[in-house]
């Protein structure tokens, strides 16, 4: 099985927009707050030593150093804390729709055709879900005819078989009758593997 590249990374907009919007903004927020707390601290430790120059005369890096450490450690551990929130967070809403997809397919798998699932508002994958339902809506309804039709044939079979088992029938003549029932009976058991659920 050959591995297939990605050509596009910007398959749905809006699910994946409102993440890098929101990813991208913290990172601004992050570079913004460093650029403010920079210059307040800097013009304060400038200040403070444009006074005791007197004593002895440092390096403009010596001067800045407090401020670009206070400012850096504080900016880069909010950023990080913002980025840490937001993955969680967003994670959550993709990371709950699938593992209820894992038990619907689950579910499926079993001949389950139930729709009675919800997502909470705000799941990323909510359409894909509803699409989902429609599926599942569309083949519980064939189920559910091919399930009448079964039952229908069944019943058919049943008299057809009562009907001729006091006539006398050349024996290729009852061999197909019985195959005939046969089948049918296979075909009414293996519509009732089928689980149509519950809208």
């Amino acid at each position: 099985m050959g591995s297939a590249n990605r050509r596009k990374y910007l398959i749905d907009i809006r699910t994946q927009g409102p993440f890098l919007l929101k990813a991208g903004s913290i990172c601004a927020a992050g570079t913004l707050l460093l650029c403010v707390l920079l210059y307040y601290l800097a013009d304060e430790e400038i200040a403070r030593n444009f006074y005791s120059v007197h004593l002895r005369i440092r390096n403009t890096w010596q001067i800045l150093l407090p401020a670009v450490l206070i400012s850096g450690g504080i900016s880069f551990f909010l950023t990080i804390a913002a980025i840490l929130y937001l993955a969680l967070r967003e994670s959550h809403r993709l990371g709950g729709p699938i593992y209820k997809f894992n038990i619907l397919f689950a579910r499926l798998e079993s001949g389950n055709f139930a729709a009675d699932f919800h997502f909470r508002r705000g799941d990323l994958l909510y359409a894909m879900g509803e699409s989902y339902r429609a599926a599942l809506q569309a083949n519980r309804d064939r189920i559910a005819a091919v399930q009448e039709l079964a039952d229908s044939a069944d019943s058919l079979a049943h008299d057809l078989r009562s009907k001729f088992l006091l006539i006398p029938l050349p024996p290729e003549e009852r061999s197909v009758l019985d195959k005939t029932a046969e089948t049918i009976l296979r075909l009414r058991e293996a519509s009732l593997a089928f689980d149509k659920g519950t809208a």
